[in-house]
């Protein structure tokens, strides 16, 4: 199966290609195989945490929306072979010795329509042969909407402490106040289950009655999860003959729960999280901790403003905006434009407005001359037809990533 879409030369607009053969822009995309990539490694006796250039740069080429999940837990409990069977059998490193495999973050993505799936396979943090990494916890927390906690066996009281000490290690993400750590969902899974569990074994687990410090711990993970978004759920061994209905079961919501990665209410593109995890790395490193509202400003200023205020002056869209009133911006959807085609002069077509030349083209006669990718009328770049829509005031056709980031509602059925 095929992981990264990699967009081609720009193909050039209708009205000027009419005689131009098919070359090297025409081709398929290039792509890349499913695997998995470095993301955070620790280097030097201190064990400094670095982020690693391939998982970034596999990150980086990923337009918006981004859908994270993220497998941590106990140490060998089997969370690289459920994010495999997630991403795709042999996808992430798994054997049965006592040292862990995985050590910082590794991740893999899925192309996903209309987002791509990004799983990060975390380090396990009890595992008694490995060291253990805050860092990882704080980069799960802040960079998963679906968050699995795996233990192996049965859902015992270490597991239990586990859970919550990783929620405590959230202490060094700090809110000053201001700004918020998203809305995330936790799926406690035990894998290689031994034991008969009821479906709400995970509420009756935290509703216990225990002493005082078992308490706290119950009502630190209620209170960081509601009760609409955590769940139980058992994984057999692959061997059992119930294991296929089972993962399918967590299989389907895990999908249905990992949500857009935002910030503010801005959907992240994946260049935008590779700011966002080299700011984290940042802070922890000068100060031991994150702030949030510092998070915010450099990810929301310095790696979305300022570049739009530049893509804006650098291309024809802020003249193009001074042809509208604000009653008409405020009503931006995108939806479908008819007119009449000056290349093929159908009239009543369906199409839009080339960002060069401001010459109307029927869809039709975009599939002829530009039939792999399609220029976006804000940033200038080439996309592939699936990723962007026909924005209705403009008449032109947007990626899919800068309609979100100008709060564009996208239909993405």
């Amino acid at each position: 199966s095929a992981e990264i879409l990699v967009c081609p030369r720009p193909l050039a607009c209708p009205g000027k290609m009419a005689a131009a053969e098919p070359g090297p822009a025409a081709q398929e995309p290039d792509m890349l195989m499913l695997k998995s990539y470095p993301l955070l490694k620790f280097e030097g006796p201190q064990e400094k945490p670095v982020l690693c250039p391939e998982g970034l740069a596999i990150l980086a080429k990923l337009p918006g929306p981004i859908l994270p999940i993220a497998f941590v837990g106990d140490g060998r409990s089997g969370k690289s072979f459920l994010a495999s069977k997630l991403v795709g059998e042999g996808t992430f490193p798994q054997d049965d010795s006592a040292t862990a495999v995985t050590e910082g973050i590794d991740i893999a993505v899925v192309q996903s329509h209309p987002g791509h799936l990004v799983v990060l396979d975390c380090e396990g943090g009890n595992n008694a042969m490995s060291k253990s990494h805050n860092i990882v916890t704080v980069v799960g927390a802040l960079i998963a909407t679906a968050l699995v906690f795996v233990t192996d066996g049965k859902a015992s009281e270490s597991a239990v402490e586990a859970l919550a000490h990783m929620l405590e290690e959230r202490a060094m993400i700090k809110c000053d106040g201001t700004g918020s750590l998203h809305a995330q969902s936790l799926f406690f899974v035990v894998n290689q289950n031994r034991l008969r569990y009821s479906e709400d074994a995970l509420e009756q687990i935290l509703a216990a009655d225990h002493d005082q410090d078992r308490k706290d711990i119950r009502d630190l993970i209620s209170s960081t999860y509601s009760p609409d978004r955590r769940g139980f759920f058992t994984v057999p061994a692959d061997t059992k003959p119930d294991f296929e209905a089972k993962w399918t079961e967590l299989h389907d919501r895990l999908r249905d729960a990992a949500t857009p990665l935002k910030m503010g209410k801005l959907w992240m593109s994946g260049a935008q999280v590779v700011h966002m995890l080299q700011e984290i790395e940042r802070l922890l490193t000068k100060h031991g901790k994150v702030s949030l509202p510092t998070l915010h400003r450099h990810v929301i200023l310095d790696g979305w403003l300022r570049p739009t205020i530049s893509q804006v002056l650098g291309s024809r869209m802020d003249k193009l905006l001074e042809s509208f009133n604000e009653d008409e911006l405020a009503q931006q959807r995108v939806g479908q434009v008819v007119s009449k085609c000056t290349e093929c002069g159908t009239e009543e077509a369906s199409g839009w407005l080339d960002p060069d030349i401001d010459d109307f083209f029927c869809e039709d006669c975009w599939r002829k001359f530009s039939p792999k990718v399609l220029k976006c009328g804000f940033c200038n770049g080439f996309h592939p037809w699936i990723r962007g829509r026909v924005e209705q005031v403009t008449k032109m056709w947007h990626c899919m990533d800068c309609l979100m980031q100008l709060g564009i509602d996208i239909d993405v059925a």
